[in-house]
């Protein structure tokens, strides 16, 4: 891409802050898959990234690739999060470009910062959700998930949790372990 293409592009992306999409930012189809999210935002980010910009241009520049870079990068926190996916999506729908501030401050639980992998925490949230609606085998295989990715004390806890719950010996099978 020339210089003059990548201005070009720049200055699309700063103008469409507010009616260009998430999907739009990092180059993506609605629908993709996380692993097409992770490497659109980093492709971006490559390209993209404020500290290219210190001695290009003048201040104006450099508040617009900051804008645009700040955006690509709440971009690829909603779409990474399936939760937050499914409620921009929808957002979407509606015809808004962006998830609200509200939805996207979504706060992690004193247990889910303990879990460093995005991944694993997503797992920890919804056995923990499935756990509360009585849906002990759902639990299980999601913690299960999770600790495939990290060996985090909560994911642990959890999985002791379902595994001594009263229902579990018959749904979960004794070889549950």
């Amino acid at each position: 891409m020339s210089s003059d293409e990548l201005l070009a592009e720049i200055m699309r992306l700063y103008e469409g802050l507010d009616s260009l999409s998430y999907y739009e930012y990092l180059g993506l189809r609605p629908g993709c898959d996380y692993v097409a999210v992770r490497d659109g935002f980093y492709a971006r980010a490559q390209r993209f990234h404020p500290d290219q910009f210190v001695y290009r241009g003048g201040e104006s520049l450099r508040q617009a690739v900051y804008a645009v870079f700040k955006r690509m990068t709440e971009a690829y926190n909603v779409l990474l999060d399936p939760e937050l996916r499914v409620l921009y999506d929808a957002a979407m729908v509606r015809g808004e470009a962006r998830l609200s501030e509200v939805a996207r401050a979504r706060r992690l639980t004193a247990e889910e910062r303990q879990v460093h992998n995005t991944f694993a925490r997503i797992y920890l949230r919804s056995a923990r959700r499935k756990l509360e609606q009585g849906e002990l085998r759902g639990a299980w295989v999601d913690v299960r998930l999770g600790l495939t990715l990290e060996q985090a004390a909560p994911l642990r806890k959890l999985l002791a949790e379902i595994e001594q719950h009263p229902g579990a010996p018959g749904l979960l099978g004794r070889n549950a372990r």
